[in-house]
C-alpha cells in the first residue's frame, strides 16, 4: 500500500512554500485565486487529504460572542437565544468570558487578524474604542446587546424604563417602606447606579423618603446574612425591588426562613425574568433575554445584505405572579 502524501510533497508539486500550501486550506481567502487552484490541483493529483484540523469549511460561519459567562445579569438565558437561533445555521459558537474591560482587546485582533470569524455579538459588556475600531475598520458584522453605541447594530431594553415599572407598581401598592436591592457597582458595568436612580426618582416622594438601599455582591455568602439582617430589624419592610432576579430569590429564601409570609407581609419584584423566576413564580421585570439573543442573531444574518446599522428595543413587561 503507497503512503498517503504530504503537505510538503503537494508544496513541492505546486511550486509553493509549504506555509502556502497550509494556507490554501485553511485561510484560502488570504491567498490569490490562481495560487488556490494550483494547490489543490496539486492535492488533487497527489490523491491528498487535507486534516480536518487544517481545513476550513468555508460554509461553517464562525460566531464570537464576548460577555460575562458567570454574571447575575441573565448571562446564561441569552446564551440561550443565541445559540437557539443559529442552529438552523452551520456555525461554531466561540465564547469569550470578558473578566474586565481590557480583556477583549486582544482576542478581537487576534480573531480579525487570522480572518477565521465571520461575525461578533457583545452581550452585556462595553465596546472599548480600540476593539470598535479594529472592528469597523475590517468591516466584521458586529451586533452589542444592551450597549447603545451608534456605531453598531445593537438590541436594547430600557433599564430606565423597566424600573420605572416596579415603582409604578409599588406607588399604587400599600408598601410604605420600600427596599431597593442591588449589585454593587462592577469594573465592566456600563451603566453603573441606573436602576436604582431610575427606580427612586419613580416612586412617590413619601415612599422614596421611607425607602432603603442595600447594594451587595450577589455571589457572596455576606449578600444573604446582610438581606437577613435587614428582613429583622425594627424597620418593618413590607416591599423589595432586587435589581437581578439571582437577589430576588436570595430574598425569597430569606424570608421564607424567617417565616415571613410573601406577599402577604411582604412584597417582593425582581429584575430579568430569568428561568429561576418563573420556577419560583416571582413577579419581576421582564427584559426579553432570550429574545434579544435571538434577534441579535437575525440582525446578525441580516449583515449580508445590509450594512447599516440597526437600533431596536424590545419594551421591558412587568410580570405579575405569586409575590406581589
Amino acid at each position: 500500500m503507497s503512503k498517503r502524501a504530504t503537505l510538503a510533497q503537494v508544496a513541492a508539486y505546486a511550486g509553493v512554500s509549504i506555509a502556502t500550501a497550509s494556507r490554501c486550506f485553511s485561510n484560502p481567502e488570504l491567498l490569490k485565486p490562481e495560487t488556490v487552484t494550483v494547490v489543490r490541483q496539486a492535492a488533487s493529483a497527489l490523491h491528498y487529504k487535507a486534516p480536518r484540523i487544517l481545513e476550513r469549511d468555508l460554509s461553517m460561519a464562525r460566531v464570537a460572542v464576548f460577555t460575562q459567562l458567570f454574571n447575575h445579569q441573565g448571562g446564561t438565558e441569552r446564551l440561550r437565544g443565541i445559540s437557539n437561533a443559529l442552529r438552523a445555521w452551520p456555525h461554531e459558537l466561540i465564547l469569550h468570558d470578558v473578566t474586565d474591560s481590557k480583556s477583549s482587546v486582544g482576542y478581537v485582533k487576534k480573531l480579525l487578524a487570522t480572518k477565521r470569524i465571520e461575525g461578533l455579538i457583545f452581550s452585556g459588556v462595553p465596546i472599548l474604542d480600540e476593539v470598535a475600531r479594529n472592528i469597523q475598520r475590517f468591516e466584521l458584522p458586529t451586533v452589542l446587546i444592551d450597549i447603545d453605541d451608534s456605531g453598531f447594530s445593537r438590541v436594547l431594553t430600557s433599564e430606565k424604563k423597566g424600573c420605572e415599572l416596579a415603582a409604578d407598581y409599588f406607588n399604587k401598592s400599600t408598601a410604605t417602606n420600600v427596599l431597593f436591592l442591588g449589585a454593587r457597582p462592577s469594573a465592566i458595568e456600563i451603566n453603573p447606579g441606573l436602576r436604582l436612580k431610575s427606580f427612586r426618582e419613580r416612586l412617590n416622594p413619601e415612599k422614596r423618603s421611607a425607602s432603603i438601599e442595600l447594594l451587595v455582591y450577589p455571589h457572596s455568602l455576606e449578600a444573604g446574612v446582610e438581606i437577613r439582617k435587614l428582613l429583622k430589624s425594627k424597620k418593618k419592610i413590607d416591599a423589595v425591588f432586587a435589581d437581578s432576579d439571582m437577589l430576588a430569590v436570595a430574598v425569597y429564601t430569606a424570608a421564607q426562613e424567617l417565616g415571613i409570609s410573601i406577599p402577604k407581609d411582604l412584597m417582593l419584584i425582581g429584575y430579568g425574568d430569568c428561568d429561576s423566576a418563573g420556577q419560583l413564580a416571582l413577579s419581576t421585570v421582564r427584559t426579553h433575554l432570550d429574545a434579544s439573543g435571538r434577534r441579535a442573531v437575525e440582525i446578525l444574518r441580516a449583515h449580508e445584505h445590509s450594512n447599516a446599522p440597526v437600533r431596536e428595543e424590545l419594551k421591558p413587561e412587568l410580570i405579575l405572579r405569586s409575590t406581589t
